[in-house]
């Protein structure tokens, strides 16, 4: 037989979560705190960078490579940003369960806009692979004869897909059950 947390208390799972979301929610400040900060160095730095870099090309890259990466890192700022913002959400639905009034408008709303962030971040994965393609045209060709590359996929993906879906049908669920229980509340 399963256990059911009551009003105020918190099982292993809700528990864990909370301190997953937690280390996430700092992660991703530290990661914005980063990018922020490579921004500026870009701008007082980027030629001594693209000095470096040129080194070990067949030809220097031009100086649209540093604007080009300073784009990129904004599109990962944004990113983080929509990160902070769905892991905010969560934690807060996370609270409504401990307090034990999860099925409600405002936990529908928080859904569907977790479901409209991670849409958004998934289009915008696709931007950095652009960019990344274009930074890698700029670059051009090793000295050494390697191919540049970069691992890693960008775009959208099948889950990413599903992930909205679920979200945005769950934010239905949530407000269906919201409607119930005030159809409930109604009669008694």
């Amino acid at each position: 037989m399963t256990h059911i947390a009551a009003k105020g208390e918190e099982d292993l799972v809700l528990k864990s979560a909370r301190l997953l979301l937690g280390f996430f929610r700092m992660a991703v400040i530290f990661a914005s705190v980063i990018l922020v900060l490579s921004l500026p160095a870009m701008a007082i730095f980027g030629q001594d960078i693209l000095t470096n870099v040129g080194e070990k090309l067949v030809n220097p890259p031009p100086s649209s490579v540093i604007w080009i990466s300073a784009g990129f890192v904004m599109v990962l700022l944004l990113i983080m940003l929509l990160c902070y913002f769905t892991i905010d959400r969560l934690r807060k639905m996370l609270a409504s369960v401990r307090q034990g009034d999860p099925f409600n408008r405002t936990n529908g709303l928080r859904l569907r806009g977790m479901g409209i962030a991670i849409f958004v971040i998934q289009v915008l994965s696709g931007v950095l692979g652009a960019l990344i393609g274009v930074i890698i045209s700029l670059l051009g060709e090793a000295k050494d004869g390697e191919p540049i590359t970069v691992a890693g996929e960008f775009g959208l993906s099948l889950s990413g897909i599903l992930l909205v879906l679920l979200l945005i049908i769950l934010a239905r669920i949530f407000d269906r059950g919201a409607d119930m229980r005030d159809e409930l509340e109604g009669t008694i």
